[in-house]
């Protein structure tokens, strides 16, 4: 049975907003197939409005739901009661948690008529004081109640993602002032759309120095952020790798970073050896390094501008943010399609491979691993 915390005439409620959700109701796109933004002038009058709600994120407060008309309430698909418009529902969201044990839900409301005037949804805790114990209103009790602390939206995991990348930031302007050179080779945007001035593989010969694995662990602790984000805010279609919970303290959160980064890097060493070996197999062991190479610069510099605009997605506009990871996770898809045929024209210029073996090759070399890594890390 779902957890009410109460259900109270609007005129009686006793409880104060802290977050608005009005503008984060969603409708399902089947061209999408997913769910999408809602405008009312682009997808008009809609009979069904559903919400992503993140019970980590809004622990300890509430969700309070006002309808305009006699509404039917969904949580996860099942129906659970019916709304009447002069009614407040209030939805403990810790017992939420509880009732359901997951992160994150969708609250779906639906009525036949369809919603000409939408209905409200905020973010509420129960004020202290109720109507009837309330002091008369008085210059001195506003301002006394002025300099009192409001509360505000729990925000640790954003506090924690704007250290990191404040941390981030500080670790590249490291490198770009002690390894200048390494660091234009990293991230060289020319070496994308040119391939011949990669010929040259005197400059990427050693790919486990110790130069080029500060630039490796760089690339992990980005590649960490971004999953954790993803995680946070998209639970449902990612798999939480590591048994962490990420609604923890402060150090809880760097401990799930940094295991994130250390599993990361790892698997990078690990993707290194993979090719190499692979590439013994087939005779042409001295590209591996360029292959590694290639593999890395395409996913720098791509996560390079995927990174910032995952960040500002997250400050402003958070109802969008799991739109956002989702279509990046299509472009990742594209992304490492589109490596494969740079690769393979790279390869093609310093080996003397034949097609169907070159095929071959970068099917085990980077499909197979790319259609694994879906399958394991997409639910």
């Amino acid at each position: 049975m779902l957890p009410v915390h109460a259900v109270v005439p609007q005129q009686k409620a006793t409880y104060k907003m802290t977050q608005n959700l009005e503008d984060q109701w969603l409708v399902y796109d089947a061209s999408y197939k997913g769910y999408v933004p809602y405008f009312q002038k682009e997808y008009g009058v809609q009979p069904t409005l559903s919400l992503y709600l993140n019970l980590k994120k809004y622990s300890h407060y509430s969700l309070s739901i006002q309808v305009p008309q006699p509404t039917h309430l969904f949580v996860q698909s099942q129906l659970c009661r019916t709304l009447q418009p002069d009614r407040q529902l209030i939805l403990n969201i810790d017992s939420l948690q509880k009732r359901y044990k997951l992160n994150s839900l969708l609250v779906t409301l639906y009525a036949p008529e369809g919603y000409a005037q939408l209905p409200t949804a905020t973010i509420v805790y129960k004020n202290q004081e109720t109507p009837t114990t309330q002091k008369s209103t008085t210059p001195q009790s506003v301002f006394a109640q002025s300099r009192q602390p409001q509360l505000r939206e729990l925000s640790r995991f954003q506090d924690f993602v704007t250290v990191a990348i404040v941390f981030l930031l500080a670790f590249y302007t490291f490198l770009l002032n002690y390894h200048p050179k390494a660091f234009q080779r990293n991230f060289s945007f020319q070496a994308i759309l040119t391939v011949d001035t990669r010929e040259d593989a005197t400059v990427i010969a050693k790919p486990l120095s110790q130069i080029n694995l500060l630039f490796v662990l760089a690339h992990s602790m980005s590649l960490g952020l971004f999953y954790m984000i993803a995680q946070w805010y998209s639970e449902s279609f990612f798999v939480n790798v590591l048994p962490i919970n990420l609604s923890g303290s402060f150090g809880e959160l760097v401990q799930y970073f940094l295991s994130c980064t250390g599993m990361i890097f790892l698997l990078l060493i690990i993707k290194y050896f993979f090719v190499y070996a692979i590439g013994v197999v087939f005779g042409i062991n001295n590209a591996a390094s360029v292959h590694y190479y290639e593999y890395l610069l395409f996913s720098r510099i791509f996560f390079l501008v995927v990174i910032p605009l995952q960040f500002i997605f997250m400050l402003s506009f958070p109802q969008l943010l799991v739109w956002f990871i989702q279509t990046i996770f299509v472009a990742v898809i594209i992304l490492n399609i589109a490596r494969m045929f740079v690769i393979s024209s790279v390869l093609n210029k310093i080996t003397s491979f034949r097609n169907l073996y070159l095929f071959s090759y970068l099917c085990a070399t980077e499909l197979i691993p790319l259609l694994i890594g879906i399958k394991f890390l997409a639910k």
